[in-house]
């Protein structure tokens, strides 16, 4: 076995946070890859498909934490039309526009997310790279949107229309995409838990979910290779669109080395979050990751994370809970998990508006 390096990183999980020592890679692992499931059993009339999907899956979160899927309903066009509106963003929006919805102003850490250098006070790590985030609006909600209307729309900040014309209609479509997306996912999830497919969608009709636009400048230095620090997702699950043939993400196995997570075309990452881990007792794995930016190339990637309704109280599930695993996390509600992770990550707002 070749020389390992071994390193100190914070991991916030669940109510708090720990110290773990994480290897870099030497090939000695307990996963060497992260699985790909095909989705298309989802909306099948095979029992036999659908029971191996949610094997499947059910394996990939309590094994890994993180898995592709392929098949899952949205089109090519779509995942590179909300490529290219990251893009128009990030490099034509000038900067004074996009201080004029600086997050700092907004409670729920929506908006425009600027490069930093050094974490804000308060906060575990700087942001090191530009960001743009919305949450639910009933417009883009094609399950809910009419019967949980604007009233609780999530308080986003947008840029002006005629600064990026279009921006908002494509954004908010995609949003749409992968909320939907997400809730049928959550019906396999509640499978692979012996619940009834339907156990979380009364807590999902108007979900604390977010869609956040990255852009990742060329690094600067090849030493200076870690452009999102090693974390866990606060939410139930994350789904990831990756920019194609730039390699960034990586995530830390059970013996602690880190296992690269490569772009698929046509697939998105899928990882389980600290809500999920909350709700199964640890049973589903929040899984550490990274994101490294050392090619020398700009990169974008565009995370949606699909959270409960935030009056939601996350009970631990009893069949999660035993002897040999006894409760580890005090109830919850996803909202106050949210603004605790939220605060803790990127520090309490500077200003209201």
């Amino acid at each position: 076995m070749s020389t390992t390096t071994v390193t100190q990183t914070v991991v916030q999980q669940g109510g708090g946070m720990e110290a773990r020592t994480v290897k870099e890679p030497t090939g000695a692992t307990s996963f060497k890859e992260v699985p790909v499931i095909d989705l298309s059993p989802m909306d099948g009339q095979d029992p036999a498909k659908l029971e191996e999907l949610v094997s499947q899956v059910y394996d990939a979160c309590t094994q890994v934490g993180f898995f592709y899927v392929k098949n899952h309903g949205i089109s090519h066009e779509t995942t590179e039309n909300i490529k290219a509106q990251s893009a128009r963003f990030a490099k034509e929006l000038p900067l004074e526009k996009k201080m004029e919805i600086d997050r700092q102003h907004n409670e729920f850490h929506l908006g425009y997310g600027p490069y930093e250098t050094e974490p804000k006070p308060g906060a575990l790590r700087a942001h090191r790279f530009e960001s743009f985030m919305i949450g639910r609006e009933a417009q883009f909600d094609r399950e809910y949107g009419r019967k949980v209307g604007p009233e609780q729309d999530a308080q986003n900040q947008w840029p002006k229309e005629e600064d990026l014309p279009g921006f908002k209609a494509t954004v908010g479509s995609y949003f749409g995409d992968v909320l939907s997306l997400s809730r049928r996912l959550i019906q396999i999830i509640a499978l692979s838990l012996k619940l009834d497919k339907t156990f979380f969608d009364d807590k999902l009709d108007r979900p604390g979910c977010l869609l956040s636009l990255n852009y990742y400048t060329a690094q600067q230095t090849a030493g200076a290779n870690s452009a999102i620090d090693a974390h866990t997702d606060h939410e139930l699950f994350t789904i990831l669109l990756q920019t194609d043939d730039i390699k960034a993400l990586e995530v830390v196995n059970s013996e602690g080395y880190w296992v690269p997570a490569h772009p698929i075309p046509d697939t998105f990452v899928i990882n389980i979050g600290d809500a999920l881990a909350i709700w199964t007792n640890n049973v589903f794995l929040s899984t550490l990751h990274r994101a490294t930016n050392a090619a020398g190339v700009e990169r974008i990637s565009v995370p949606f994370f699909f959270g409960a309704n935030y009056d939601t109280v996350m009970h631990t599930l009893p069949s999660c809970i035993s002897e040999a695993r006894p409760l580890k996390y005090k109830p919850v509600t996803a909202g106050e998990h949210y603004q605790m992770k939220m605060n803790s990550s990127y520090g309490k707002k500077g200003s209201t508006i």
